[in-house]
Order: C-alpha cells, then structure tokens, then sequence
C-alpha cells in the first residue's frame, strides 16, 4: 500500500527544502524534531502525550539539496518500516512538492498516514508564512 500525493505551495524551492530537513520545523502535533540533513543522516520525530513521548525514527538514504530526500520511517518502534520520497520542484516562484509514502502493510496505517500528510502540509504552509 502506496500514498501519493502532489502539493503547490507558494514559497520556492530552496526555502521549502530548508524547512522540510530543519530540526526548527516543528509542525503541530509534534513537539520538537531532531534532523541531521545528509545521506546516512538521523531524523527523528516527537510527540507530546500524556502517558509517553511517542516519535518516530528514520535515517536519510537519498539527499539531494533542494531537490530530493529518500528516508525511512519507523513509528514509535511499531515494527512498521515505511519509505518516504518526496521531490521538491520549482514551479513559477512556488514549489511542487511529489510525495511517495510507501511500504505500509497496515490499512489502518496507510489511513491515518494519509490524511497525516494532509495535516503537515497545512501546517508547513502556516509554518513558511509566519
């Protein structure tokens, strides 16, 4: 099982690369990011909970600067290693922004992924117009 999904947003390319590989990029529900921007580099996700601090964990396999990134993606060591691959392309002075989530053996996962996307991106265009 597969997400993929195309995004405009109105900012260009080089400021759109450097906020998705930013560890300053924290997007609501997360509570604070740990990025290493590089082939082989860590990136690390958490989450505020009541009980727990939940995150997620991944390391960069593919990292093009302001071009491409390939990592991996492991939710809170639920076993479930997925593969994101996003290409950020110049459009007009905005960004195209091609996503490719894949790897997902759960539907429930798949679901909840999907409309995550969704929801950072929202928040991403919050974030680049502050």
């Amino acid at each position: 099982m597969d997400i993929h999904k195309i995004y405009h947003l109105p900012n260009d390319v080089r400021t759109v690369f450097a906020a998705w590989v930013s560890s300053d990029t924290v997007i609501a529900p997360a509570a604070k990011m740990y990025v290493e921007p590089r082939i082989g580099g860590a990136y690390h996700l958490f989450m505020n909970a009541e009980d727990s601090t939940p995150s997620n964990a991944g390391t960069f396999s593919i990292f093009q600067p302001e071009h491409r990134v390939v990592y991996d993606w492991e939710w809170y060591g639920d076993g479930e290693v997925t593969t994101i691959d996003v290409t950020f392309t110049a459009e007009g002075s905005g960004t195209r922004i091609d996503l490719t989530h894949s790897g997902f053996r759960h539907q429930k996962s798949h679901d909840m992924h999907d409309s995550g996307w969704d929801s950072y991106i929202a928040g991403l265009k919050a974030h680049l117009a502050g």
